[in-house]
């Protein structure tokens, strides 16, 4: 038996010393192997070849499979803006306030914030899971109705991927009390989760006036981004006076988030254009890691594949030579051919552990060009 044959199989001691010389007489043993086999008869020769391959009952091929790789399929830039991070959680809190009754343009403020609702989640990845609340919706914007209305903050759709659930939700939104902010970034606090990075939450609040029931919606939100959930609450305003932008604006930077403040259809349109585009280039990164991810495990697992079969391929080859070498010496049969075969097998073998190794290099190449392309086609896409 070689030497490459005794470590891959449980060929007897006896037959391996005799026919391979393994150990400190390795690189000899294989020098006279080869000067045996440059003098070897050609019917010796075409016998050890033709007795190894008796013993070949599989076609290696089987050990080489292809992996589909994915590429990421990325939507195209519309304007730049946003952040980088692609969010695990968004949740959308509109003020209920009776002043969101008022218009802008042709559209009532509380219309313009059902529609940016679903225009927040819209082309996020559909794993994104999404809630939405509304603050002040009880009571009346009178004083009388003040207590009730403060107190008012409802989830009208739970944190879920259901977006037909939300799209019903945003229907239930009405325009009737008083603007409890904080209470509703306290809220909104409660259904998010731990996170490892900050972003991976997003708190969107609609609303057209500062705090009105004495909370202080700046600490919380501040709270909000530098704590465990690490979310980032950004603000839209509708057709806010200059002292109340600039209170919204203080609670969007105390949240690490951004604020804009909407005056016309033009300013919201464009408004709109810069959340999708957020959520667009969040749709890109959250395919490009999913599709180098799965590109990374399929890879891994063929290339395991290949080499437990090309093992088992050459432990059951050898050992079914190594068994019948055994016999045929045990029944005092002549073997001329078997330092041949062996020497054969062991060729053969090595051959298949380079085929191996160079498949693995292979596949691995092919996986990395596969995601410098995906790489490259998310930067030109920015």
């Amino acid at each position: 038996m070689s030497c490459f044959s005794h470590a891959r199989s449980a060929a007897p001691l006896a037959l391996t010393l005799a026919l391979c010389a393994c150990g400190g007489q390795k690189n000899t043993a294989a020098s006279k192997s080869q000067a045996a086999t440059a003098t070897m008869p050609a019917d010796v020769h075409a016998a050890a070849r033709t007795y190894v391959d008796s013993f070949i009952t599989e076609n290696p091929d089987r050990c080489f499979g292809k992996v589909e790789l994915e590429q990421a399929a990325l939507e195209m830039r519309r304007n730049p803006i946003g952040p980088t991070v692609p969010p695990t959680r968004v949740i959308i809190a509109i003020d209920g306030s009776g002043s969101m009754a008022g218009r802008i343009g042709d559209q009532t403020k509380l219309e313009l914030a059902r529609q940016s609702a679903l225009g927040f989640i819209d082309g996020l990845p559909s794993t994104v899971q999404a809630s939405l609340l509304v603050f002040g919706q009880h009571g009346d914007n009178s004083e009388a109705g003040k207590a009730k209305s403060c107190r008012g903050v409802d989830v009208l759709a739970p944190m879920s991927t259901d977006r037909a659930g939300l799209t019903t939700a945003v229907n239930q939104v009405r325009a009737v009390g008083w603007t409890p902010l904080a209470g509703g970034l306290e809220r909104a606090q409660s259904l998010l989760d731990t996170v490892s990075k900050p972003g991976e939450q997003v708190i969107y609040v609609v609303s057209d006036g500062e705090e009105t029931c004495g909370g202080d919606p700046v600490a919380v939100a501040q709270r909000i981004n530098s704590g465990d959930t690490r979310a980032v609450v950004n603000i839209i305003g509708f057709g806010l006076p200059s002292e109340a932008a600039a209170a919204l604006k203080a609670v969007s930077d105390a949240g690490g988030g951004g604020f804009v403040n909407v005056s016309t259809r033009a300013d919201y349109d464009r408004t709109l254009d810069m959340v999708r585009e957020a959520n667009r280039q969040a749709t890109n990164e959250t395919r490009t890691s999913d599709a180098t991810s799965h590109n990374m495990v399929h890879t891994s697992d063929e290339i395991a594949r290949a080499s437990r079969c090309v093992s088992d391929l050459v432990d059951g080859e050898s050992k079914r030579m190594s068994d019948d070498l055994s016999a045929r010496w045990g029944r005092g049969e002549k073997t001329p051919f078997a330092h041949e075969a062996l020497t054969l097998q062991q060729q053969r073998h090595r051959a298949l552990l380079d085929r191996e190794t160079a498949f693995s290099k292979q596949l691995g190449g092919e996986a990395d060009a596969a995601r410098q392309r995906m790489d490259a086609a998310a930067k030109a896409a920015r």
